[in-house]
């Protein structure tokens, strides 16, 4: 039952993410000349908001666990092996989150280079946004990570397998991205992957270290890609007027 709620909860949180952009013009506070990076950070308040609601409400139905799991946890803990994916017997998460923290960040860059490639820019010149990239990344990966990992974990560890509650998790973060970033089919696939991984860093450490950072590495990436379309927009409206 636990896990029931818990996914009903999470699954209308997935929804209200996508009507967040229509509440931030109620957020009445400039926080820079540009509109792109004012209405983001608008965005990014909105899902902190809804994160919190998420978390109290995980809180109340297992405090113990809320307890536990809302820390780093033991970044150091034994992995269980995926020896499909290159993660063996008697290997640690600290092997296991750099090693995922590499190649899912690499599969995430190639997704992101072909749908960004055509902009013909120069990553130099995303260098004057690092800080809102970081702020950003921060954030939203903080946000979902509390709404998809613990959301879910937190009120159903110890009442059914690991392995289903990880499953449902990925299944829930797979269909949230099939309009986000990675998009389509495909984003939905890699989403869903990522997210079986994360769940699992969550249960085995106790903690979300692992899973922030490594959903941080690919949030930083996905922003770099939307500032070079940004930037792009920019120029093309510039050369447009003075053309």
């Amino acid at each position: 039952m636990e896990i029931v709620f818990a996914s009903i909860i999470v699954t209308i949180a997935a929804f209200t993410i996508f009507r967040l952009n229509s509440i931030t013009p109620f957020i009445r506070v400039t926080f820079s000349r540009d509109e792109y990076l004012n209405g983001h950070l608008k965005y990014q308040i909105a899902l902190l908001f809804l994160a919190s609601i998420v978390l109290l409400l995980a809180y109340f139905q297992n405090p113990t666990n809320f307890s536990v799991l809302l820390s780093l946890g033991n970044i150091s803990a034994p992995a269980k092996p995926v020896a499909w994916f290159g993660i063996g017997e008697n290997r640690s998460w600290l092997f296991a989150g750099l090693y995922l923290s590499i190649i899912i960040t690499l599969g995430t860059l190639t997704f992101v280079y072909f749908q960004f490639r055509h902009l013909k820019m120069s990553v130099s010149e995303v260098f004057p946004y690092v800080g809102w990239i970081l702020l950003f990344s921060l954030t939203n990966s903080f946000s979902e990570e509390v709404i998809f990992r613990i959301g879910i974990i937190s009120p159903s560890m110890g009442t059914i397998d690991a392995s289903y509650i990880a499953l449902i998790s990925a299944a829930i973060f797979g269909l949230a991205h099939f309009s986000g970033m990675p998009h389509g089919l495909i984003g939905m696939f890699m989403a869903g992957f990522l997210g079986w991984f994360l769940a699992k860093s969550v249960m085995e450490t106790h903690g979300i270290f692992w899973a922030w950072s490594i959903h941080l590495f690919q949030d930083v990436v996905i922003y770099i890609g939307f500032i070079l379309s940004r930037i792009s927009q920019t120029q093309y409206k510039r050369a447009d007027v003075y053309g």
